[in-house]
């Protein structure tokens, strides 16, 4: 027997040592009190364990529930996709013409007369020289 580095040889050592050290007369109240807080310890880790344990599993519950409602909108949220890419598909072949009209290949390189645009000749005005330098704060 080899219990936590302790033979049987260190455990007679230690209890005839004890013997030696109480005495015959109160060796016997000795070990009653020993078994006592043994007994209170156990008591002690039994109560924390199941303490924690009730905690753990309200934690456990609780992931469960939030689980399956994530699994719910999840669910949810793929049949509106599922229902949203089947009326956009529905919808394309109404879209395969061109969207805007051909443009004019002459003007691309700039080698075409191009009008101005209605509101650009106002813009093309030139602009006046300021009164004073300007302000530097």
């Amino acid at each position: 027997m080899n219990f936590l580095g302790i033979g049987y040889q260190e455990l007679v050592l230690v209890l005839v040592l004890l013997l030696v050290v109480v005495g015959p007369e109160r060796l016997p109240a000795m070990a009653y009190q020993i078994g006592r807080a043994v007994r209170q310890m156990q008591r002690y880790a039994r109560a924390v364990r199941d303490e924690f344990s009730d905690e753990f599993d309200y934690i456990e519950t609780q992931y469960r529930t939030v689980r399956g409602e994530i699994e719910t909108t999840k669910s949810t949220l793929r049949e509106g996709q599922a229902k949203f890419e089947s009326e956009l598909q529905s919808a394309t072949p109404a879209l395969s013409g061109p969207l805007l009209p051909p443009i004019d290949s002459s003007n691309i390189m700039g080698t075409g007369e191009a009008s101005p645009a209605a509101g650009a000749t106002e813009a093309a005005k030139p602009a006046t020289e300021p009164d004073g330098p300007p302000l530097v704060f």
